[in-house]
């Protein structure tokens, strides 16, 4: 049952590609070919990759280890004498006031408010 079940898909694809072979287009049939092709290509990189990410690691150890400790390490910079960059003398007291903008509007009538 499931071989005759079988040879009946196949038979039935091997059909279905003859006949759009004959009906499509010289561009059609290339971009069906080049996704063809590009799906056939991606297979042994798939599973390549399900490889690696599947595998045991086995080199890796992911417990601590008893000579590391659970707080990092302190680093301590000493600042330079004099500061690289100077700061400025002096800082205005107040940003100066911001003007109103006046807008001009293509195309609309010109009227004084």
């Amino acid at each position: 049952m499931k071989r005759s079940l079988l040879i009946i898909a196949v038979a039935f694809v091997v059909t279905l590609t003859a006949i759009f072979g004959i009906r499509a287009s010289a561009d059609a049939l290339a971009v069906v070919l080049g996704v063809v092709l590009g799906v056939v290509a991606s297979v042994p990189t798939t599973f390549l990759v399900t490889y690696i990410l599947t595998r045991p690691r086995s080199g890796y150890n992911v417990s601590p280890t008893p000579h590391m400790s659970q707080q990092p390490p302190v680093v301590v910079i000493n600042a330079p004498e004099k500061p690289a960059i100077s700061a400025p003398s002096a800082m205005p007291a107040l940003a100066p006031a911001i003007q109103a903008r006046k807008w001009t509007v293509i195309g609309d009538a010109d009227t004084e408010t």
